[in-house]
């Protein structure tokens, strides 16, 4: 089903994560939802700028990417694990820079922002050598013998710490429920249950949803098909 309005779907990764993450979810989509994945300072296209470690400073550099789409045309925004996060600081500066708000916040796999963590047991600037890579490697998001490669934990190592200490050290201000629907996507074994998923809801005035889908915390990574008709259904619920 094709509809005259097009909304852009803005794509966020997850720590460590960069745009090319998304780069088969577009396919599934209709002509009506344009996907456009986001890369951050220090990552994928961007490899080259310095990295980011706040995420007030991460979330302007994603609002600044959107801001041209946002004056002009419907948007929506999907965020993975400290994407979503990042996905609803977006909204909430767009709030605050008077710039029109996303149709909707798919939060995927991410916890409220007073309940953040990094899911690490302790602070990162104590662990020790090897550490982080186990906790990677539990989360299931890197495929195992590219995780053991020395090059690759080499390349990854600052991107990682970066984005890990940008979540310990967040300390996101008291606010009032966004004007936008809030849509939560989690996996059935990921460490975010799904009571939650649904505390989302207070930060939203409008009633949103929560869905859930088999597998772990990378659960979209096995179900991008679904997962865009959920989203195609929920932007556009009368097509």
């Amino acid at each position: 089903m094709q509809h005259s309005e097009k909304t852009t779907l803005f794509c966020i990764p997850h720590a460590g994560g960069n745009g090319a993450y998304y780069a088969l979810f577009g396919e599934f989509f209709p002509d009506s939802i344009k996907v456009v994945p986001l890369d951050l300072p220090g990552k994928g296209r961007r490899c080259r700028e310095p990295l980011l470690d706040s995420m007030e400073s991460l979330s302007r550099d994603l609002l600044e990417q959107m801001r041209p789409t946002a004056q002009a045309a419907p948007y929506a925004i999907f965020g993975h694990s400290m994407g979503g996060l990042l996905a609803f600081e977006c909204a909430r500066l767009a709030r605050a820079a008077a710039l029109p708000q996303p149709k909707a916040l798919f939060i995927s796999a991410a916890a409220t922002p007073d309940k953040v963590r990094t899911g690490m047991d302790r602070p990162i600037s104590e662990l020790q050598p090897g550490e982080l890579w186990e906790y990677v490697m539990r989360m299931g998001g890197t495929p195992p013998g590219v995780a053991l490669s020395a090059e690759f934990k080499r390349y990854m190592e600052p991107m990682l710490l970066a984005d890990f200490s940008a979540l310990e050290n967040w300390q996101p201000a008291p606010c009032e429920p966004l004007p936008v629907p809030i849509h939560a996507c989690i996996g059935k074994d990921d460490t975010v249950t799904e009571k939650e998923a649904r505390l989302w809801q207070q930060f939203s005035s409008i009633n949103g949803t929560v869905r859930s889908f088999n597998g772990g915390h990378f659960y979209l990574q096995h179900h991008w098909h679904q997962l865009a008709e959920h989203i195609t259904r929920t932007l556009y619920p009368a097509g």
